[in-house]
């Protein structure tokens, strides 16, 4: 009898005991699990755009000059991107267009028009894919549609390449292949380098250099300005150049720039001769960007 009191009397302070316990214990577990960080959710990938505009005061594709250079050239252009793919719309307004260039729109008469107008003579169409297999290593495909204003000289080449973001600077190569009227290729080297201006957030000086080496299969390609014909495949040309990027307002910044595209090899200097608007081999060139990113 004793004993079983004596029992009853354990079991109550054990269960008192516990009950204790937990009441003290159970609210901390709980404010400690609640208060454990939650997995972050990634966000659904956003679309992106850009729209831009160069004012330049020459044309200059791969060394070889595609204005007169004494009037300025509009390149403006939009992009939108979305899970790596990129559509971009460029193009070219010559203010003052004058030239025998046969890419020119021909007259009824069979003459190149030479009025000295305002003209757009280009429109680029782009479509690329561009993915980071790994850290800093990124990887880029995609086409261009090259509409000219004299549109049997229209053109549409396929790219590819590869880039690395070193901790100093980024390299790229890039290989164009043209499967319309020229064949050939076209690969590039670019190194570009961006610095920021301390003195003023979000400034950056952009520097950038870029080798090409040209290769054309047919023997028709103009050589010299003898009007020689023949294949060609020479280191072709380089184009230094350096832009001050200033934010002017919320994602709109501004960008006075130079550069200088000059030839890499003898052959190089007498092809972009040959084939320039100005007749010279040699192009310093500059002018101002306005970019918006949306």
């Amino acid at each position: 009898m004793n004993f079983s009191k004596s029992g009853r009397r354990w079991s109550v302070c054990t269960i008192s005991f516990f009950y204790v316990l937990f009441a003290w214990f159970l609210p901390a577990i709980a404010q400690e699990k609640a208060e454990e960080p939650k997995p972050a959710v990634a966000e659904a990938p956003k679309p992106s755009a850009t729209v831009a505009a160069d004012v330049l005061n020459q044309y200059i594709f791969r060394g070889v000059a595609l204005s007169r250079g004494d009037a300025p050239v509009l390149q403006p252009s939009i992009a939108a991107s979305y899970l790596g793919f990129t559509l971009n719309v460029w193009g070219n307004l010559d203010t003052r267009q004058s030239t025998n260039n046969p890419f020119l729109p021909v007259s009824a008469g069979g003459f190149v028009k030479n009025d000295k107008n305002a003209r757009w003579n280009e429109t680029d169409i782009t479509l690329s894919y561009s993915r980071e297999l790994f850290k800093n290593f990124t990887a880029t495909a995609g086409t261009t549609y090259y509409q000219l204003s004299n549109a049997r000289f229209d053109a549409y080449e396929l790219y590819g390449g590869i880039g690395y973001a070193f901790p100093w600077f980024t390299v790229a190569f890039t290989s164009y292949k043209e499967v319309t009227h020229t064949p050939g290729w076209w690969m590039q080297l670019d190194i570009t380098k961006s610095i920021p201006i301390p003195c003023y957030e979000g400034m950056s000086l952009d520097l950038g250099a870029s080798f090409g080496y040209q290769i054309f299969e047919d023997t028709d390609t103009a050589l010299n300005l003898n009007g020689d014909l023949g294949d060609y495949s020479e280191l072709h040309s380089a184009t230094l150049q350096a832009a001050l990027k200033i934010p002017v307002y919320k994602n709109v910044t501004v960008a006075p720039k130079v550069g200088v595209a000059l030839p890499l090899s003898s052959a190089a200097s007498r092809f972009i001769e040959a084939n320039s608007w100005d007749r010279q081999d040699i192009h310093v060139f500059g002018g101002l960007n306005i970019t918006a990113s949306f």
